[in-house]
């Protein structure tokens, strides 16, 4: 008489240990899934012999990673003034140079009393790598940079009233910082410049990096001192995907029509571009709170951006 529920004892029993097997295994498979990838940032990266010290970490600068969900972890560095910021600068570094580059910024603009982040996306510069991601710069989506920006902001930043918060893209990242714009609405956050942002056509493969052939231009030379110090930072070709990627990040941002009630109130943007941008103007009718200035190259990029904060947030002493 005891048979049958004693069978049915047995049979659940058997069902919760499949089950708890069955968890375990899959537990143990996302384990080995984040093993496989690679997605660790590089955070010791050496001063090359000979830099000038403009061009050194600011002082107090520390390097860290973050990863956003199961992407990849973006390499990121922080440092502060030695009193309390008047406000908090976010830099999304270009995929052409490492983000070393942007040291001169950051000690320019910590000088005038903000905090500033710096960070790299997934799949460029020093960050980490995706699954079987060889030597080039590469992503599989657009939206990855993008994602892992707003949750940075959101988790790491955590802007506040008291600490706004401003993101500055340059080049093709400069799209990434405007695409933000249209995203995020949080109130802590009171702008958004792209400067000499990437207006869309072919985008070139480029060469593989040498010792004896730097990128042309102002931060192209500083990016080949600190490539020659350290050789996880010469990432240089662009994939094919990667290129696909960035050309629909583009046509996306460029095809935005929003309604005229967004004009109204909200972060300001900025885009600073050659004086002859038909194409940076036309990409910034298409924003929100946008508007369009000359640039006279990086080496007046941080008086730019100090301006532009100035006239967006009265700061507290």
């Amino acid at each position: 008489m005891w048979a049958f529920p004693f069978r049915k004892s047995v049979i659940v029993a058997s069902l919760a240990l499949l089950l708890v097997a069955s968890l375990v295994a899959c537990s143990k498979l996302k384990d080995a899934a984040k093993e496989m990838q690679p997605g660790q940032a590089f955070l010791d990266s050496r001063i090359p012999a000979g830099l000038s010290p403009q061009y050194y970490p600011p002082e107090g600068f520390v390097w860290g990673a973050y990863r956003a969900g199961s992407l990849p972890e973006a390499r990121y560095g922080v440092a502060s003034p030695p009193i309390n910021p008047k406000a908090q600068v976010l830099i999304l570094a270009d995929a052409d140079y490492p983000a070393e580059v942007y040291f001169e910024l950051m000690r320019h603009l910590i000088d005038e009393g903000y905090g500033v982040w710096l960070m790299e996306a997934p799949g460029q510069g020093g960050a980490g790598h995706y699954l079987l991601q060889n030597d080039s710069i590469f992503a599989p989506s657009y939206h990855d940079a993008q994602i892992t920006a707003r949750d940075f902001i959101r988790d790491i930043v955590k802007p506040s009233a008291q600490k706004p918060l401003f993101v500055i893209g340059t080049g093709y990242s400069a799209i990434n910082a405007l695409s933000l714009s249209t995203l995020l609405k949080d109130d802590a956050i009171k702008g958004f410049i792209g400067y000499d942002p990437y207006l869309g056509g072919p985008i070139g493969k480029g060469e593989a990096w040498h010792r004896d052939a730097p990128q042309p231009g102002y931060w192209g030379g500083i990016a080949q001192s600190w490539q020659m110090s350290n050789p996880d930072l010469r990432m240089r070709q662009k994939s094919d995907g990667w290129q696909k990627q960035t050309q629909k990040a583009y046509a996306e941002l460029n095809g935005l029509h929003l309604p005229l009630m967004s004009l109204k109130a909200g972060a300001q943007v900025l885009v600073i571009a050659p004086k002859a941008g038909a194409s940076a103007r036309a990409l910034c009718s298409h924003l929100p709170r946008c508007r369009k200035e000359p640039t006279n190259g990086p080496q007046s990029l941080s008086q730019d951006i100090v301006s532009f904060i100035k006239a967006q947030q009265p700061i507290h002493p």
